[in-house]
């Protein structure tokens, strides 16, 4: 048993000890047994857990030598049990977290596009926060540890935001999050930069999909479509916005629909259509779409279009990369 297997088991013992001592769900107990951890400190609210449990924690705590492991472990282990938690409460296909490797193609994007200075992102869906939070570190990553990001994050569950919350502690982030519907008018002012993996499926509300242009003729609206429409009226002018979506939507017949509309609305920059074996369901198949709003002199170009057939290798992503400058620099730069 090599080492992440071993802490992967010895963290799960104490999550479902916890689980089972508080009978709530997998997710509540994960995020309080890591709050513990974090604070080198046992919650204990009326009088549960009761002290024998808090005794019996407090050995199986001590076990993990929790202060001696990196934060990449602590967070690879928080991950995996993040994905036991989806399967173990039946949560949503939507809260999922994002790929690592759909998060290192988007820093990609991110650190030719972007200023070299202090600036504002949201995810809008932000879920358990993998995404941004990986994006962020490996922009941090390139920039010398250099933190120019003030990070804002919006879900509508609880749970979700709890998930964020820790995982954004575990990566050393700052971050502010919002519990609200992200179709709804947004808590903060325009951010200057937008990155999400937007959720796929329809969106219940028909009363206020009716105030979108996206939305549909009749029944329910695609909540992705909805998003990508208010992330354009939330974005500031001339900024970018960095989605995972739905392929569907940008080939065949949605593409047919929804192009046409987004393209009269921002500048398109870049759609990469990720490999068919990223996601496990083919029916959830995804590309990564990046625009810049209207605005600040901002100018039309070319729009770079790939499909990536693989990503296990080292050399798909040298590929992606030199693509991505030969772009920039006859259309960018």
């Amino acid at each position: 048993m090599n080492n992440i297997e071993e802490l992967f088991e010895n963290f799960l013992n104490c999550v479902e000890y916890l689980q089972k001592a508080l009978n709530v769900s997998f997710g509540e107990a994960l995020t309080e047994t890591f709050d513990n951890l974090e604070n080198n400190q046992i919650k204990v609210e009326l009088g549960a857990p009761d002290k024998a449990t808090v005794e019996k924690l407090s050995q199986k705590y001590k076990k993990l030598n929790y202060d001696k492991l990196s934060q990449q472990l602590k967070v690879q282990v928080y991950t995996y049990l993040i994905l036991k938690a989806v399967n173990e409460d039946a949560l949503d296909i939507n809260q999922m977290p994002t790929p690592p490797i759909v998060a290192t193609i988007v820093a990609m994007f991110m650190q030719k596009l972007l200023p070299d200075k202090k600036i504002t992102i949201a995810d809008p869906a932000i879920g358990t926060g993998n995404l941004l939070f990986s994006v962020i570190n490996q922009l941090k990553h390139a920039n010398h540890s250099k933190m120019n990001y003030h990070l804002l994050g919006i879900d509508n569950d609880e749970e979700m935001l709890s998930f964020a919350d820790i995982g954004a502690h575990l990566n050393g982030l700052d971050i502010e999050l919002y519990c609200q519907d992200a179709l709804t008018p947004w808590l903060f002012t325009n951010p200057d930069v937008v990155v999400a993996d937007l959720p796929i499926g329809y969106y219940p509300i028909d009363e206020n999909a009716n105030n979108f242009a996206t939305k549909a003729e009749k029944g329910h609206s695609f909540a992705h479509l909805l998003f990508i429409e208010q992330i354009i009226k939330n974005l500031k002018a001339g900024s970018y916005a960095f989605l995972v979506v739905p392929k569907a939507i940008l080939t065949g017949k949605g593409g047919s629909d929804f192009m046409p509309w987004l393209s009269d609305k921002v500048f398109l920059r870049a759609i990469i259509e990720l490999p068919d074996n990223v996601f496990q369901n083919k029916t959830n198949q995804k590309s990564i779409l990046v625009f810049q709003n209207h605005g600040n002199n901002v100018q039309n170009s070319e729009v770079l279009l790939t499909k990536l057939d693989s990503l296990k290798k080292e050399e798909d992503l040298i590929k992606l990369n030199v693509n991505l400058n030969e772009w920039y620099t006859k259309n960018i730069h």
